[in-house]
């Protein structure tokens, strides 16, 4: 790094690690909710598939599942989707999830380093251009001074 100059690596490498921390996070997410995970309810007259994403399949397996009424069917329905749906979300595990706070940190770490380089490098090009004008008025006063 040039002195007065930012550091375009580090903003270049913190952004790498955020932008692949969001993927990784995203593949995993996709492969979580690519996989289902079944239940049984009713004592195994119903059979219910649910995946991370909240897709949800019932099936009655067995027809006498019928007989048992409307609101206690529903119910055992309602069990095995939320047993389901509950250990889809136990299977994709922590590293499924993408940490959002911890991505927001990283983004904010890599804004503030980012204005503190960019004011620096705006004060090296301020300081630069009034050296420049400074100079440029110094030959000019030479040049009158020796007429």
């Amino acid at each position: 790094m040039v002195a007065g100059y930012p550091d375009t690596n580090s903003i270049s490498d913190m952004l790498g690690q955020a932008i692949e921390a969001a993927r990784e996070g995203q593949r995993a997410q996709e492969e979580a909710a690519a996989q289902a995970v079944e239940k049984e309810a009713a004592d195994g007259q119903v059979r219910v598939t649910a995946t991370l994403a909240g897709q949800v399949k019932v099936q009655i397996i067995d027809p006498r599942a019928v007989r048992l009424g409307a609101e206690v069917l529903g119910e055992e329905i309602t069990k095995a989707v939320n047993e389901a749906l509950t250990a889809a979300r136990e299977q994709a595990g922590v590293p499924g999830a993408i940490d959002l706070g911890g991505l927001a940190e990283k983004a904010e770490e890599i804004q503030k380093q980012s204005v503190a380089q960019l004011r620096s490098f705006m004060t090296s090009l301020t300081e630069a251009h009034t050296r420049v004008l400074q100079s440029t008025d110094d030959d000019r006063d030479a040049g009158e001074e020796r007429r």
